[in-house]
């Protein structure tokens, strides 16, 4: 008999895995639960999609749908088939302006879609605070809402019409019928027929049950949405498909309303030191009809103050609150937005709400505001603790009239059991996220945990609310579903659950008939394997938890920034940071032997170790860093290739060949050269870096010396001193300028390629060379400036990992604190906005491209504040990575996935410019690319202002 494997791979176009890999990778989203599936496919198109299910169905294998996966209940988890529609179904088919609608297929972004409609000054109306990843398909399946569902609704408010795929592959459409339609579907003699009158008489048996069982609050999203059907003169079946968590069947098209944007907004932030008594005011607040009132407290914000990513966007925060109210106003004017906000703030006032309120109007500190309140399950997440902020009881939904008693109730409760939670949601729609700390690794924990929920929903019935606002139910409540709405209208979900799916194929254990709390991703009394490691992950509270912190909430799925380039490239799940970090789990938790296995190597091939991880990632993930563990022990056990010796030892290759630099250029030019390199690895359809005729030391010694009692070291990495020396004629020119005695640190590489290509025991030596030549210097308070940013995040980042816990771990603290980037070193010396240095006054337009590492770990802030300084007019590419990523570009398996990373939004940027805007890149990498990929030759910073620099420069 053919396996369901082979039958799938046989008739598929999409991906089909059934691999131990995978399925591991897939047996997670952003919940606390683990379940492994018994395969995964990604179908190429709706006939794929309704083709796997019928597959499925033959070989009684239940289907369950997933997107972007950053759901926090387990609702696309399961024991069954992974159908995985984010990669290929992610098409907007029809975009109509006139009547207000877009249809798109279930993997459609929600920011993409957004940005699609930017230009008609329109947007979908619900907004996810994971929109910038979370799919419209399962924004439908727990019928999301946002932070702004006091303007827009909810997704069931916009959902107009569904494309259904049900059990064994057939498809049905629901839409709106009025009642002479409805007649004429229950009339109809075939399935569909048979469907709807049953749908009317489960309806009619349960009125009045659904009627007093239904909260009537704002929001609530547990269960099948019965009472949205109870109207015969418009129904529309999609209504019940929205919020149905793929249990009835997956959405192949979605035709969804879309709203007019807001032109302006503003605005109030309260500072509140007594959250509980100001939830008082709710309902005060709420008849000035913001667009959204939404509550942080404490905990986020003091997470925010760590943050990487947002300790400088905290500008507007004043003193520290217990918690902060966010009050939004919407206006067609700035005018109308400023009447609202000033008429909100007398309210404010006059009820003495809160130690202060400001009114934000600026659209950058309202993006600062909204990315914190966004950030703040993250946020939560990110403490390096196995004592978490768990999901269980955090989509609580209350009246807002009822919210004030109920949080003091439940305030009172969290203290009897002695637990602290961080709480955070849209109190102006009642619907509460609250987390307590909870260790699952401890059976008392995981058995407060379960009495916690029991008691909590207690709580929730007697103040009429609903369990959940938003997230749904999923494998953490549906088995408290019958509790929450009674037998009668409980067994009317089962009978619905009959009628779409009778053998239990569909996503089944959600909603109805779920199990109580098992499958937990951390599970009491299990031991955690401990790794012993060449690097030091003390910092990260060491290897088994710097592995286990990723809470699975899929940030590195987004198309932005830095994180993560492989994946914004493929799409592809297996691409992803929560992928890796997924694997590395496997190992600490036993499912796999150790860092060595050749599927851990596979699945961490495609980082590029850009450290985008490590800033954007809410748990700061340092993925890099394990990779470079990860390589070490695997090679160590399996040996190094020669290939790899070649990329980890340029310095000196480059040292061996530069007395041969013209014969160098030459031979490496030649096809001869270029198929040896090809039998190694390399790909001949790049140029290796050129050797140059003079290496930047040489030159520098030839040059007069500053008479100067100012001195600056200045750092000459392995590609100034012999591939490009005239960036270091560059930055003497400047640093010149500015009266600096400038010291060369030669003779030295930073051991990036070493540390990058896994070969720690020589990179430990060499960092242990490097701060034995530059603590002098910084022992005697000279700034030590580096020109190449990959090199100085080795001194200050990756060297912890390799010196902390040895004999050099002082030296490389006090080279920390004085070792510096170019650019940093020059926004030291703006005054007025200005650099002390006689510049050419005419105009000049810059293209700037940050560096992975510099985005990562310093922004890019410095290099802009400089050029500007200097008269250039910069425009930041929104890039992320270049795609180079030291060797990873001139890797012949890798080099088409590098050039597709450049062209996602490096290239067209660069091929739009104008020939008279100069290019910015301080990375070599990056330079390399842009040249390659683009034609067009870029400039480092240094070269960028010298420039600028006038004749009298040196004078």
């Amino acid at each position: 008999m053919t396996t369901l494997y082979e039958t799938l791979k046989q008739n598929l176009q999409g991906d089909v895995h059934f691999d131990e890999l995978h399925k591991t990778i897939y047996s997670v989203d952003a919940s606390i639960f683990e379940v492994k599936p018994v395969g995964v496919v990604l179908p190429k198109n709706k006939e794929d999609l309704l083709l796997a299910m019928c597959i499925a169905a033959e070989h009684h294998t239940p289907v369950i749908a997933r997107g972007a996966a950053t759901g926090i209940t387990g609702g696309c988890l399961g024991k069954g088939l992974i159908i995985d529609t984010s990669k290929y179904l992610n098409r907007i088919l029809e975009i109509n302006i006139d009547e207000e609608y877009v249809i798109c297929e279930p993997g459609v972004v929600q920011d993409r879609l957004n940005e699609a409609l930017a230009p008609y000054d329109y947007r979908l109306g619900p907004d996810t605070s994971t929109g910038n990843r979370a799919t419209l398909g399962g924004m439908l399946a727990n019928n999301a809402a946002g932070s702004r569902s006091l303007y827009y609704g909810r997704m069931i408010d916009h959902v107009e019409e569904v494309e259904l795929a049900i059990v064994g592959g057939r498809s049905l459409v629901f839409s709106e019928l009025n009642e002479e339609q409805l007649r004429n579907k229950c009339e109809l003699g075939d399935f569909e027929g048979e469907l709807y009158r049953n749908i009317v008489r489960i309806l009619n048996s349960n009125r009045k049950a659904i009627d007093a069982r239904f909260p009537k609050i704002p929001r609530h999203v547990s269960g099948y949405n019965l009472d949205a059907l109870l109207n015969f003169d418009s129904f529309n079946l999609s209504k019940l498909i929205v919020g149905s968590e793929g249990s009835l069947g997956i959405v192949t098209k979605i035709k969804v309303k879309i709203a007019k944007k807001p032109a302006y907004t503003g605005l109030c932030v309260i500072h509140s030191q007594n959250m509980i008594h100001d939830l008082n005011a709710i309902e005060t607040l709420l008849s000035h009809h913001p667009m959204a009132l939404e509550l942080v407290d404490n905990k986020i914000l003091s997470a925010a103050r760590s943050s990487p990513a947002l300790q400088k966007k905290l500008e507007w925060l004043n003193g520290d609150p217990q918690a902060i109210f966010i009050a939004e106003f919407a206006g067609v004017s700035h005018q109308e937005v400023d009447r609202k906000l000033t008429a909100f703030s007398s309210l404010v006032s006059s009820i003495n709400l809160g130690y202060s309120h400001i009114l934000i109007q600026d659209p950058q500190q309202v993006a600062h505001v909204w990315e914190v309140r966004k950030a703040g399950l993250g946020l939560l997440l990110s403490k390096r603790s196995y004592s978490r902020a768990i999901a269980f009881i955090e989509d609580l939904s209350i009246a807002p009239a009822k919210l004030p008693a109920f949080m003091a109730q439940f305030n009172h409760y969290l203290k009897s059991v002695n637990k602290e939670a961080g709480i955070y949601g849209h109190v102006g729609s009642g619907c509460m996220h609250i987390r307590p700390y909870i260790d699952l690794r401890s059976h008392d924990e995981l058995a407060l945990m379960k009495k916690m929920m029991q008691d909590v929903s207690t709580m929730v019935l007697a103040h009429s609310g609903a369990l959940s606002g938003e997230h749904g139910d999923g494998l953490i409540r549906s088995w408290l579903n019958e509790k929450m709405f009674g037998k009668e209208v409980y067994q009317a979900f089962i009978d619905i659950k009959n009628l779409f799916d009778p053998n239990r194929l569909m996503n089944p254990g959600k909603i109805v008939e779920g199990a109580e709390i098992s499958n937990l991703r951390t599970q009491a009394g299990r031991p955690l394997k401990e790794i012993k490691t060449f690097l030091d992950f003390s910092k990260e509270g060491g290897f088994t938890l710097a592995a286990d912190l990723c809470n699975g909430n899929g940030q590195c799925r987004k198309a932005e920034k830095v994180m993560c380039p492989s994946f914004q490239a493929t799409r592809d799940e297996y691409d992803t940071t929560r992928a890796r970090a997924q694997a590395l789990r496997g190992v600490i938790h036993g499912n796999e032997n150790s860092l060595t296995d050749q599927s851990l190597y596979d699945v961490l091939d495609l980082c590029l170790e850009c450290k985008g991880c490590k800033t954007e990632c809410p748990s700061q993930v340092d993925m890099a860093k394990m990779k470079s563990e990860v390589l070490y022990q695997y090679q160590e056990k399996h040996g190094y290739s020669f290939r790899s010796r070649i990329f980890a030892h340029m310095h000196a290759i480059n040292r061996l060949f530069s007395p041969f630099a013209r014969l160098f250029n030459a031979i490496s030019r030649t096809y001869l050269s270029k198929m040896a390199l090809k039998l190694l690895g390399i790909t001949p359809q790049r140029k290796l870096p050129s050797l140059a005729k003079e290496r930047f030391s040489t030159w520098f010694h030839k040059q007069p010396k500053t008479d100067s009692s100012q001195r600056v070291v200045l750092f000459n990495d392995t590609y100034t001193e012999f591939n490009e020396p005239e960036i270091g004629k560059a930055a003497y020119q400047v640093l010149s300028a500015l009266k600096y005695n400038i010291i060369l640190a030669e003779n030295l590489c930073c051991g990036r390629p070493l540390i990058s290509k896994g070969f720690l025991k020589e990179a430990k030596k060499n960092a242990e060379h490097v701060v034995e030549a530059l603590f002098p210097f910084a022992n005697g308070g000279i700034s030590i400036v580096g020109l190449e940013p990959s090199c100085f995040s080795a001194l200050h980042d990756d060297y912890q990992g390799l010196l902390n816990n040895t004999s050099f771990a002082d030296k490389l603290k006090k080279i920390r604190e004085h070792c510096i980037s170019f650019d940093q070193f020059l926004q030291q010396h703006i005054s007025n906005g200005t650099l002390p240095l006689s510049i050419d006054p005419s105009p000049q337009q810059a293209l700037i491209h940050g560096h992975c590492h510099q985005k990562s770990l310093i922004g890019m802030q410095p290099t802009l504040d400089v050029l500007r300084s200097a008269g250039i007019t910069p425009h930041e590419i929104d890039s992320g990575c270049c795609g180079v990523a030291g060797s990873f570009g001139y890797e012949e398996e890798h080099y088409d996935l590098s050039m597709k990373i450049g062209s996602l939004k490096l290239f067209p940027a660069v091929n739009d410019a104008e020939a008279s805007t100069i290019l910015v890149a301080s990375g070599i990498s990056c330079r390399s690319q842009i040249h390659h990929g683009t034609g067009r030759r870029a400039m480092h910073l240094a070269e960028a202002i010298s420039q600028r620099l006038k004749d009298d420069r040196n004078g």
